[in-house]
Formats: structure tokens, C-alpha cells, sequence
């Protein structure tokens, strides 16, 4: 007879040794995984941050058919009385309106929202104002050139009350898609503002080591950095963006390198330019995103 084998008791398990291989493997496999999800993260953020770009485009190309030609991007209204009121501003106020009920063929592109010393063509600021000639007339008259609303935030909103220096902090200005600013309010996330810079085609000049513009004129600049620079200086305490100062880095990002004439050539002379502070939230750096390609 055969002998009967008494099976044993004792069950298998995984070694001390055998669990800290397997762990290991494991940190491993994620430490090589997330950077490829970061760059795939970051890739999906620059494709949709170029078809918002894209939408912008569309809703500017309506916009100066309808009206011969690009809204200005100058940092203030115009004279007698200009306040700080600058192209990325601008740009919100011609596709959805200072109060996004619409852009007003009335528009003089000032920051009181005024036509004259008493008239009103939008709600704000200030809130309340009465629209001119009257509201119905005023609303039928508007003109909505984008739809993404949701794109434009007062400047309050992502810096907070009493932070935005030399601008009204009740104007609008169209973000990104980047997500890097709390909302004041309602602590969302929301993009940076998109600076715009509309060209001057009279002019010739595009060099990173020149004259800059100044407040008394350009210079003979295609673009004027001026146009957003006061906006580019708001932000956290002891934040400072490269794009921030001099001119010297806007003419250097924007500048044609395939190019080469003494006077320097811009990307878009006959048009504009726009511009998302990209991934890290910062202007001027490697990861900004432009409405051209390098």
C-alpha cells in the first residue's frame, strides 16, 4: 500500500523581500510614467489653448469685416481724458463687449465706457449707468463676435479687490485656458489674461537691441510692447515676469529669426498678435503660446 502523504498546514505567502522587489518595481513604473503624463497633460492644454486662439481669429476676421479693420491695442483711451485701458482689454470689449451684452458700434474704446462727457454706451463700469440713447435701442445696436463669454473675468476677480493698480478693476479681460489663477470668488480656476497687440502697418521697425516706443511715440515699431506692459506688471508680491520691463524679450519672442533685414520682422506685420502665458502662468518664458507658429 502506498504511504499517505500528510499535506502540511502551512499556506504560502509572499516573503518581506518578495513585497519590497514587487513595491519597488512599482515606484519605479510610476517615476517613469509621470513625466509622460505631464507631457501629455501639457500637450492637450497647448492644442486646446490654440483653438481657443483659433476661435479668436474667427470672431476678429468678423469683426474687421464689419468694421474695416482691427480694434487698437494702444495701454490707454484716446485724448482728452485717456486712462489706462490696454490691448488685451480691448480685445475683450470688441468681441464680447465692456459688459458682455455685446460690442456697441458707438464704441470709442474707453475705459469709462463713455462717447462724451455724459453718455453711457455700456453698464461697466459703472454699474447702473443709464445706456445711451436708451437700454433697447443701445442692446439691439450690440454686436457678439465671440461666444465664450466664459473666457472673460474683471480684473478683480483674478487679483483681488484693490490689486490692479493703475487700471479699474471692474474691466474685462479674455483668459487662457491654463487654469493658474483662483477665482476671488468662487476659488475656480481661470486663466491668465491674453495680451493683444495690433500692428501698425505704416511703420517698418522690429529690433530686440533699438529705441524702444515710449508714451510719446513708437518709433517706428510695427508693435508696441507698451500696449500691455502696465497689465504684465500685476501679480503676486514678488512676481515678475520676463516679459515685464524693457521690451527687449517682446521683441525678441516675436521676432522672425527666418528674417534677416537690419530693421528686424516681426511674425504677423499686417495683422496682430496674441499671446497666453502658457503652462506656468508666466509671460515671457518657453512655454508661452502665440496665434503664429516659430
Amino acid at each position: 500500500m502506498k504511504p499517505i502523504t500528510k499535506q502540511s498546514d502551512k499556506k504560502t505567502a509572499f516573503t518581506i523581500i518578495e513585497l519590497l522587489t514587487v513595491m519597488s518595481i512599482i515606484i519605479i513604473l510610476i517615476g517613469l510614467l509621470v513625466p509622460s503624463l505631464n507631457m501629455v497633460k501639457r500637450y492637450a492644454k497647448e492644442v486646446r489653448q490654440k483653438a481657443q486662439f483659433h476661435s479668436i481669429e474667427s470672431a476678429m476676421e468678423l469683426f474687421s469685416g464689419e468694421w474695416d479693420g482691427y480694434p487698437p491695442s494702444s495701454a490707454m483711451d484716446e485724448a482728452p481724458t485717456p486712462d489706462n485701458y490696454c490691448g488685451a482689454m480691448k480685445l475683450c470689449e470688441a468681441l464680447v463687449g465692456q459688459d458682455l451684452m455685446g460690442f456697441n458700434p458707438l464704441s470709442r474704446f474707453r475705459a469709462d465706457c463713455s462717447i462724451n462727457t455724459s453718455d453711457k454706451i455700456y453698464d461697466n463700469p459703472p454699474v447702473g449707468a443709464v445706456l445711451y440713447p436708451n437700454t433697447t435701442d443701445n442692446l439691439k445696436a450690440r454686436k457678439t463676435y465671440l461666444q465664450q463669454t466664459s473666457d472673460a473675468y474683471k480684473l478683480w476677480h483674478l487679483y483681488g479687490k484693490g490689486n490692479t493698480d493703475v487700471f479699474n478693476e471692474e474691466l474685462y479681460v479674455l483668459c487662457d485656458v491654463y487654469n493658474r489663477v483662483k477665482h476671488k470668488v468662487t476659488g475656480k480656476g481661470i486663466g491668465m489674461p491674453i495680451l493683444y497687440y495690433k500692428a501698425n502697418t505704416l511703420n517698418i521697425k522690429h529690433d530686440p537691441n533699438g529705441t524702444f516706443p515710449t508714451a510719446a511715440g513708437d518709433n517706428g515699431y510695427i508693435y508696441n510692447y507698451l500696449d500691455n506692459d502696465e497689465l504684465v506688471h500685476l501679480g503676486p508680491a514678488g512676481v515678475t515676469h520676463p516679459l515685464d520691463g524693457t521690451g527687449t524679450n517682446f521683441y525678441e519672442i516675436t521676432q522672425d529669426k527666418r528674417i534677416s533685414i537690419d530693421t528686424g520682422r516681426p511674425y504677423r506685420p499686417d495683422s496682430y498678435i496674441l499671446i497666453s502665458a502658457g503652462f506656468d502662468g508666466m509671460y515671457g518664458t518657453d512655454d508661452d503660446v502665440f496665434n503664429f507658429e516659430k
